[in-house]
């Protein structure tokens, strides 16, 4: 059977074309030399007026840079300071909002402007005070997301573990500013645990588009809600019993919205292994707007981030976070769930990966992440990197050609059930996948 496939195979080489693409895999573009310090987290798109570029925040520094600390803009080919950078000790958000960068985080100031602590705004050539007023020591930001909610409008939202906002301490955990003024999201968060908003997200599940919010707390506006809730614009509501852990405290770290054929849902990442009081997957479920569901095995350690992206065989829905394993797979901090149980995305990273998002450099359509690593898949990058999608799926030695070495990757691949031979993308390894192979490589390249 093995020879019939590998005459069968040959015979096709010289439908190989020589256009210059690159397979799917790690680019340490982004990464080399990267930052110093500890790891990168969040990321946006900002155009300060001189076109759009990719931003970062974390907690470091840009090599040889002066006053680039725990946040960047990539120029196309070199990290770049920003406004004398967040002085301090670390950030954890940006995101756009009226036109502006706003940051937010545990930093003493924005660029040495006053006031700017821990939140502050830059409209492409200065930072600006959000009066925030939050000197105070116990106060960080840890989340932004722009919503409207069909009543205001569009504001932006603020999530963390602030016990005060504007000097107003009726404004804690989670609050929204209009541009102007702060005011309160239906009340705080309450529990006995370590209280704390560490993520917000919005989705409509056939209801209206909605906020979530998501972190460690047991009331949210004085309903009960397990770690997670859901805000419709007048009132925060339970998530079908929350999400908890058998021992020790849980917690939402991320949420994505996502149809994967089936309908919108919600995909939660963290720390928690029960739903609604009842066992779940480990660290990651599906919320469809009216009951919890299990996705696979379980990770053996937190789900930090969330990100839907086609590497070119399909939109497909990615994990990335402190983990190594789910179940007896090795994953190494990042993997792509294939509809029944959750792949290695190539070699993974060497450490933590903290945030991502989807984003093309100059490189093509790329998952583009931030963690405290150091090597994501064989190439080295320092606390952040970028997963390339396929432009010619077939040319799996990523050398710009389609030929007889591309054919013996395969065989290779497929003999010791690597997961690049999985061309279908449905965990097994099977004539599907020869015969998706034989496709891609029959198409040639673009």
């Amino acid at each position: 059977m093995r020879t019939k496939l590998t005459l069968t195979l040959s015979l096709l080489t010289c439908a190989g074309s020589a256009s210059m693409v690159q397979a799917q895999d790690y680019s340490g573009t982004l990464g080399q030399p990267g930052f110093s310090g500890s790891y990168t987290v969040g990321f946006t798109a900002y155009d300060d007026g001189t076109g759009e570029s990719l931003y970062t925040t974390g907690q470091f520094s840009i090599p040889g840079a002066i006053g680039g600390s725990n946040i960047a803009r990539w120029d196309g080919s070199a990290w770049q300071p920003v406004g004398g950078g967040l002085n301090g000790q670390y950030s954890n958000a940006v995101a756009t909002f009226q036109g502006s960068l706003i940051a937010a985080g545990y930093f003493d100031d924005a660029g040495g402007v006053p006031g700017t602590a821990k939140l502050a705004r830059w409209d492409g050539s200065q930072w600006y005070s959000m009066d925030a007023q939050s000197e105070i020591f116990l106060n960080s930001f840890w989340d932004l997301e722009v919503f409207d909610d069909g009543i205001t409008g569009e504001q932006l939202y603020i999530a963390g573990n602030y016990g005060d906002l504007n000097g107003n301490p009726d404004l804690d955990h989670i609050a929204k500013w209009d541009g102007t003024n702060y005011s309160a999201v239906g009340g705080t968060i309450g529990g006995a645990v370590p209280l704390i908003v560490l993520d917000l997200a919005q989705a409509d599940l056939g209801d209206g588009n909605k906020l979530y919010a998501g972190g460690r707390f047991l009331t949210i506006g004085g309903t009960s809600a397990k770690n997670i809730a859901v805000w419709d614009g007048t009132s925060w509501s339970d998530i079908g019993g929350g999400l908890s852990r058998t021992s020790g405290f849980a917690q939402v770290l991320h949420m994505k919205a996502w149809d994967d054929g089936s309908g919108m849902a919600l995909y939660v990442g963290g720390r928690f292994n029960l739903a609604g009081g009842a066992p779940i997957s480990k660290n990651i479920a599906k919320w469809d707007g009216s009951s919890w569901s299990s996705m696979g095995g379980d990770f053996d350690a937190d789900v930090q981030e969330l990100v839907v992206f086609d590497d070119g065989s399909g939109e497909a829905l990615y994990a990335m976070g402190n983990f190594v394993t789910n179940g007896t797979t090795t994953l190494n901090h990042m993997a792509r769930w294939n509809g029944t149980s959750w792949e290695p995305v190539g070699n993974g990273t060497d450490n933590t990966i903290f945030g991502g998002m989807v984003y093309d450099t100059g490189e093509g359509n790329s998952i583009v992440m931030g963690g405290s690593f150091t090597m994501a898949g064989t190439v080295s990058a320092s606390k952040v990197a970028a997963y390339v999608a396929a432009s010619c799926p077939a040319d799996l030695n990523g050398d710009g050609n389609l030929d007889f070495f591309d054919i013996s990757a395969f065989l290779n691949a497929f003999a010791n059930q690597d997961p690049i031979a999985d061309f279908n993308g449905d965990g097994n390894f099977d004539f599907f996948d020869v015969s998706a192979f034989l496709n891609a490589f029959s198409a040639g390249c673009p």
